[in-house]
């Protein structure tokens, strides 16, 4: 006898308590799932978060809620921070932003702050995603019951746990997905070009909250065009391939509002910008899920949990972020409807295999070795954006989502085999004994399996243990000062490294800050070439370097022009060392002993009665200092370029006139000078050391690039390095002017 899952209700559409009730309890068991998985974060709200490694990645994800909560209550663009790599700002477009997320948590961020805002995320991603996963399973499959544990199935998967307990909220964020998917399902079922916008919509915010689920999103919606439209072409009289195309491009259509909407971001990464300096081709194969990944027992599960990750270390020693399994009870609930109910479930089979596949990157690895069989992503991992992406494997989510549907048609055979055996006569025997109308039993009994199945899913698919809470509150230093006018510059400065501590206090004082933490920092010269800023943050100093007037002065005249207000040392960063280095600077400056000083926290205030003028600093192209003590004289070489950096800090042009002493490498050497790409003269550089030139500039307001350029040549005394001007020096001298 053919086993079908059990239909809704006949009073599931009405207006009615029966009809509200399988939403209610769907919210409801999903918030408790959200509690009991996070235990203890319901707790502490607003003091403590979920995150690995001392919360590195979770109060990055605080900062962004909050930026993007201030960017939108003062009218701002979100995708722009002036307030990190001051004073150029940063470009947020493309980084691990979350503004889907930082719109959702708004309130909670205005009213309790950035800590709250992120366990609000991480609570309503099993919330909100385990509902959409309902609603669509519910529509697929006609059955509340079973819908409630395809909900839990996506939510509860050890992916998702992983990216909850490495405080990764981009990631963990997959509230999106499913509702995305919902749409497109609809869409597919009932072509329309509202439904069309709406997915397409849906894609757009999916991909504003993480650009990885974006990305899979866009991958899906190929796999479900091309799948849907060999369906419709199997189900018209005779293979109608018309219809076939026409349902390909329904299915494609809500690519069209995506790619529409970004349009001017995506024609950056088409021409080379944006992404060419994040070419991540060289890691996705290591970054692809081995096909024993997907079936492994949970490795985030406090029992056998270590275990796993033991042997996968030894079967896979390179290996990252490799945590895509499924879940063993989803796999049994998804496989049982994929193969008893078939006939309904046959294109969400292909599409979980598509996306496994997809998965798998760019060629095939088994049990850590790898076959050399290439796969379908080769023929993508050259597009702009896909192959900026690093982590092929996380297309697992969405195999994810397809195997929750499957487990649906499966959780609803099981119910229908046990009513089957179960017989109505004995439903009617039980309900009389307990004196219950036999309706009311049967529809209870319909809800014992579901419920015994999410409980396994937990146990054994989604339980990682209690969890550690990180703490960082912020010094009280930074609640006391006034408005910004200028910058910070904490210490240590973490650029390039993983480290954001300085953007939680950023989140207490709002001021613009030296350096910061983003997923993909930009190269930031201010930090390597500023005067004052270089030295400080790496605590050593070249004293007697070929630029006049050097340091100390001109490490002033840096810090009062770009407005440097404070340096704070973190004396919780473990970095005495190195503070121990940077104290004396301190004092060579002029700056006063520290305004704050306990065991956690450093604050000096920089002297606001430093002058301020337009400056110059070497900047590119410039080798080590040289020296020849009995001449008395010390030099640079450059190659076929070099850079001086300008800064007029005023708001009109101001004279600037610079003094060169320079020597050409072995014979006369043309010396072009370009302003901000602008020829402005040509100096004739000549063997030995030639007379002073002066370049007097009007130099307008900003930061100016000031470029040398000299045909060079090969030097044997540097391993062939190319040569052409070295400059003696160079010698700084500002005229007035107002401010």
């Amino acid at each position: 006898m053919p086993v079908h899952p059990l239909p809704m209700n006949a009073t599931d559409h009405r207006a009615s308590p029966v009809a509200v009730t399988p939403h209610l309890l769907a919210l409801g068991t999903y918030a408790f799932l959200a509690v009991v998985l996070t235990w203890p974060l319901a707790t502490s709200l607003t003091t403590g978060v979920i995150g690995a490694v001392g919360g590195v990645d979770a109060y990055q994800n605080a900062w962004n809620l909050w930026w993007v909560t201030r960017a939108l209550v003062t009218l701002n663009d979100p995708f722009f921070s002036p307030l990190l790599f001051y004073p150029e700002g940063i470009d947020l477009f493309w980084q691990t932003l979350g503004f889907s997320q930082g719109v959702l948590a708004l309130p909670v961020t205005l009213a309790l702050g950035p800590v709250a805002a992120v366990n609000w995320i991480v609570l309503t991603s099993f919330i909100v995603g385990g509902y959409a996963t309902f609603l669509l399973a519910r529509r697929l499959a006609g059955n509340n019951a079973a819908a409630l544990v395809a909900g839990a199935t996506f939510v509860c998967s050890p992916y998702h746990m992983e990216k909850v307990i490495d405080g990764n909220l981009e990631l963990a964020a997959l509230h999106w997905i499913p509702w995305y998917a919902y749409a497109l399902h609809l869409l597919m079922e009932q072509p329309s070009w509202r439904r069309v916008l709406l997915a397409g919509a849906l894609l757009l915010w999916t991909s504003l909250g993480s650009w990885y689920y974006g990305l899979f999103g866009v991958l899906y919606t190929g796999c479900v065009a091309v799948i849907w439209a060999a369906g419709a072409r199997l189900d018209a009289p005779g293979g109608d391939v018309r219809r076939s195309g026409v349902q390909f491009a329904w299915g494609i259509a809500p690519l069209l509002i995506w790619a529409a909407a970004l349009a001017p971001r995506l024609g950056g990464l088409a021409a080379g910008r944006g992404d060419a300096i994040w070419d991540m081709r060289a890691v996705q194969v290591e970054r692809s899920a081995d096909l024993l990944d997907f079936f492994l027992p949970s490795p985030v599960h406090p029992w056998w949990g270590p275990l796993v990750r033991a042997w996968r270390d030894q079967a896979y020693p390179d290996a990252v972020i490799w945590n895509v399994a499924l879940g063993w009870v989803a796999l049994l609930l998804g496989i049982t409807g994929a193969i008893v109910a078939r006939r309904a479930t046959w294109r969400w089979t292909l599409l979980l295999l598509a996306c496994l596949v997809l998965a798998l990157g760019p060629q095939l690895k088994v049990a850590g070795q790898d076959t050399g069989i290439p796969l379908p992503f080769t023929l993508l991992q050259d597009m702009p954006g896909i192959r900026s992406g690093q982590r092929p494997n996380h297309m697992a989510v969405m195999a994810s989502l397809a195997l929750a549907v499957l487990a649906a048609y499966g959780v609803g055979v099981l119910q229908q085999a046990i009513a089957h055996r179960g017989g109505d006569a004995r439903e009617h025997r039980v309900a009389r004994i307990h004196r219950l109308p036999s309706r009311v039993f049967a529809r209870g009994a319909q809800w014992v399996a579901p419920a015994f199945l999410i409980a396994a899913i937990v146990a054994l698919d989604a339980y990682a243990g209690q969890h550690t809470l990180v703490m960082r509150p912020a010094h009280p230093f930074y609640a006391t000062l006034p408005p910004p006018d200028g910058a910070i510059m904490p210490l240590p400065l973490y650029i390039n490294i993983n480290r954001s501590e300085n953007l939680t206090a950023q989140t207490a004082h709002g001021w613009p800050i030296v350096g910061g933490y983003v997923a993909r920092p930009p190269a930031y010269p201010f930090a390597r070439y500023t005067p004052g800023v270089r030295e400080i943050q790496s605590g050593e100093v070249e004293r007697d370097d070929v630029i006049a007037p050097g340091w100390p002065e001109l490490a002033r005249q840096a810090l009062a022009a770009y407005r440097i207000r404070y340096v704070t040392l973190d004396r919780a960063s473990d970095k005495e060392e190195y503070f121990a280095r940077v104290r004396p600077l301190l004092v060579e400056l002029g700056v006063g002993p520290p305004v704050v000083a306990d065991e956690r926290l450093e604050a000096y205030l920089v002297p606001r009665t430093w002058s301020v003028a337009p400056l110059a600093c070497l900047g590119d192209g410039w080798q080590a200092i040289e020296r020849q003590p009995e001449a008395g004289a010390r030099w640079r070489w450059m190659g076929e370029r070099a850079e001086v950096r300008l800064y007029n800090p005023f708001t009109r042009p101001a004279p600037l006139r610079l003094t060169l002493s320079l020597g050409a490498y072995e014979r006369m050497r043309p010396l072009t000078l370009a302003l901000d790409g602008a020829e402005i003269g040509v100096f004739e550089g000549a063997p030995g050391r030639a007379p002073a030139r002066a370049l007097r500039l009007l130099l307008p307001p900003g930061e100016h690039e000031l470029t040398l350029m000299a045909p060079a040549t090969p030097d044997p005394a540097r391993a062939g390095a190319p040569i052409s001007v070295r400059l003696f020096a160079l010698d700084v001298h500002a005229g007035a002017s107002a401010p």
